[in-house]
């Protein structure tokens, strides 16, 4: 019999091989391989998969080379405990829930499966790969060393439970996937294109279906205390991304050594909380969503809580309220201001201001006060927005400049014929050396409006003054700071 002895005390009742105390699951490596070479191989997962079709889910000492797990459906969750294992594929396994608990695999895949509880805790895990499955609970990824975490078009299909929700508590008992305390990881990548995945599914005469991915959705996306491989090499790298993902996503003391993105999809009620970016953070064509409360009392706090180093990249991003608009810019401003890159920092500047007027008119306000509102809204609008892009854009004064001047204004005071001068026929060329004379402020006195004119004119004096301190106030911004 196997000598193998189990935490509980109990012995193994497998037969054991010939020339060895130990069972074809429990046998070591090395002595397998100088008593039976190459054909270990086979004999463990023959040993395995005779196991697993007599029912039993629970593997707790066992080493195996490459295992595939297919068609398999079974009323207990399967369990590694205390295993090595080189390479495991479940491959349109149902079951309620995998597990591996102090344990080591070099691959885990679980492909087109249906399971409750995907859970990995206290082990080491070079490869982790969780690609078109379906989960009713949660998955767990824990207190472990992972090198490479793929999850892609993964989907929570079960139903959160309703107490918790007449309580007033958000739905996040079910449904989540969380990555937490892990060490060593070299990239983390949530619906990212993963070549080699498709060549190990081939090797083991799987063909993946070549429709096109889908969103990987559940009630909360978590990253908590994950820690980063420290290697130079990786330095540049893109370590943590996140695509078309659908629910809540929460990153927690998080130091990542190099890039992160958020590339598309719905994130609602996002929170980072102590997150260290050493890279660039990019955003681009994500959709934003936060209710009431998350907007008093986590976005206030975004800017204090995430520190990136490099680059915040917001582009083709939308938000259901200008207000956390307004706090994105203003990270990405800040961002390319400390990096020396002004040009693209009055970009978001702008666009931070923008939100910011339109976030006013949002207020909850009602009577005179929102009057008062809009009309300071509209007045911002007119004076800073239209004329300069807040700033930001000095040619578009001297545009407005010329087109009022040389067109508008003359245009104006010839459909009212209000100009009278020392010529008794006026032409259109006189009206505009008029309209040149009075917003330069300058005043021969050859020409003077009469009735609606003088108001006509009194307004191009005004405008003209306020364009010209415009331009001279953008100009010398853009240039000389």
């Amino acid at each position: 019999m196997c000598e193998y002895t189990y935490e509980s005390g109990k012995k193994c009742r497998l037969k054991s091989l010939e020339g060895s105390k130990y069972c074809a699951l429990h046998i070591p490596y090395d002595e397998g391989e100088r008593l039976f070479g190459e054909d270990i191989k086979r004999i463990k997962e023959e040993a395995f998969l005779k196991r697993l079709k007599e029912g039993q889910t629970y593997f707790e000492g066992v080493y195996l080379y490459e295992v595939k797990i297919s068609e398999f459906r079974a009323e207990k969750p399967i369990v590694f405990k205390n295993s090595r294992i080189k390479t495991i594929l479940f491959d349109d396994v149902t079951v309620p829930g995998i597990t591996f608990y102090n344990s080591y695999a070099g691959r885990i895949v679980v492909f087109e499966s249906k399971v409750g509880t995907l859970l990995v805790h206290g082990s080491n895990v070079f490869g982790l790969n969780i690609l078109r499955v379906r989960f009713s609970n949660s998955i767990y990824v824990r207190n472990s060393s992972v090198r490479y975490l793929m999850i892609n078009s993964t989907e929570y299909v079960g139903k959160a439970e309703k107490s918790e929700e007449e309580y007033g508590e958000r739905k996040t008992a079910t449904g989540r996937i969380e990555l937490s305390n892990l060490d060593n990881v070299r990239r983390i990548g949530v619906n990212v294109r993963y070549p080699l995945m498709k060549r190990i599914l081939e090797e083991h005469g799987i063909t993946p279906s070549g429709s096109s991915e889908r969103s990987v959705k559940a009630t909360v996306l978590a990253f908590r205390d994950v820690r980063f491989d420290q290697s130079a090499r990786f330095k540049r790298q893109v370590r943590l991304s996140v695509r078309h993902f659908h629910g809540q996503l929460v990153l927690e003391n998080l130091n990542v050594f190099g890039h992160a993105e958020i590339l598309g999809g719905r994130i609602k009620s996002p929170e980072f909380v102590h997150v260290i970016v050493m890279g660039n953070f990019i955003f681009r064509r994500v959709g934003f969503y936060g209710d009431a409360t998350w907007n008093v009392t986590v976005l206030p706090h975004l800017p204090l809580e995430l520190n990136v180093q490099g680059f915040v990249v917001v582009e083709d991003c939308r938000f259901n309220n200008p207000r956390m608009a307004e706090i994105f810019y203003r990270i990405a401003r800040t961002s390319w201001e400390r990096n020396g890159d002004l040009e693209r920092a009055d970009e978001y500047y702008y666009k931070e201001m923008v939100s910011r007027r339109q976030s006013r008119l949002t207020a909850r306000v009602r009577g005179i006060k929102k009057v008062l509102l809009k009309l300071e809204a509209t007045f911002e609008w007119l004076f800073a927005d239209l004329t300069c892009k807040y700033g930001m854009d000095w040619k578009r004064p001297i545009l407005l400049w010329l087109a009022a001047v040389n067109v508008f204004f003359p245009l104006l005071f010839f459909l009212t014929q209000s100009v009278e001068g020392i010529s008794g026929n006026m032409g259109f060329l006189d009206y505009e050396y008029f309209s040149v004379v009075t917003a330069t402020t300058l005043g021969y006195g050859d020409y003077h409006p009469v009735g609606v004119g003088r108001v006509i004119a009194s307004v191009e004096a005004l405008f003209g003054m306020f364009m010209w301190a415009v331009f001279l106030t953008v100009f010398a911004r853009k240039y000389m700071r």
